[in-house]
């Protein structure tokens, strides 16, 4: 049973990245990437907000909080747009904003920034609590 789309597969990916969908050598697995980040960064946001919530409430400032969350959700939102951006290559459609490409250098730079501002901000609760 097929859904008229083609399947990305190795054969009909085109060997130069400039010539492939969304100018990505293999883009079934930024697809994978994207899909799997979108999950990741917005399961540890609701993380990132429960603890900094209930745990460490009475160590971290609701602004704390926020700077530290807002990377990490901007790391799902642009996870979510390039695995979009991705299935209307494939689909024919060309997107408004290609952000596929640039995607996957700022979705792990803005993850990691969030988690390390969260922890950087728990660790300096510990040394400078009063």
């Amino acid at each position: 049973m097929t859904s008229g789309l083609e399947r990305v597969t190795r054969r009909n990916v085109p060997a130069d990245p400039e010539a492939a969908p969304a100018g990505l050598a293999e883009p079934e697995l930024a697809y994978d990437y994207y899909k799997n980040m979108v999950s990741v960064s917005f399961a540890t946001l609701g993380g990132v907000l429960t603890l900094g919530e209930t745990v460490f409430g009475a160590r971290l400032a609701p602004w704390q909080m926020g700077v530290a969350a807002l990377p990490v959700a901007l790391s799902g939102l642009l996870a979510l747009q390039g695995k979009t951006d991705i299935m209307q290559l494939f689909q024919g459609l060309e997107p408004p904003l290609n952000t596929a490409r640039v995607g996957l250098r700022l979705v792990p730079a803005l993850y990691g920034l969030g988690v390390g501002v969260f922890l950087a901000f728990l660790a300096l609760s510990y040394v400078h609590f009063r």
